[in-house]
């Protein structure tokens, strides 16, 4: 079983749920950090989801979780993982335009 750390980004996320990254066939990846950045001018709210493919259920791991102006929280990271399968994805939204910037590290295994 081959191992590879990698990031996937997403920039100006918005009100739209954006996919950041979904595992791929035939792998399965751990979440081992992901930051959400305000790169917008007042406070936001935002939503991390976790889609699970086998049972097509989103299920947040935020929900309208407030980020101030100019700053960044760590949704995933320290003693908390987040594994996907398969067809998994993590999935961001804002509830202003453009306004988030996403950073996610995983382990993926294939």
């Amino acid at each position: 079983m081959a191992s590879s750390f990698k990031t996937a980004t997403a920039a100006n996320v918005g009100t739209s749920l954006t996919t950041v990254y979904t595992s791929p066939v035939g792998s399965t990846s751990t979440i081992i950090g992901m930051y959400l950045c305000n790169q917008s001018g007042g406070s936001i709210e935002a939503n991390t989801v976790f889609s699970d493919s086998s049972s097509s259920t989103l299920v947040n791991i935020t929900h309208n979780t407030p980020i101030p102006s100019g700053t960044s929280i760590a949704v995933i990271g320290g003693d908390a993982k987040v594994v996907l399968e398969a067809g998994d994805s993590i999935q961001v939204q804002s509830n202003v335009a453009s306004s988030i910037d996403v950073v996610l590290s995983y382990l993926e295994q294939t």
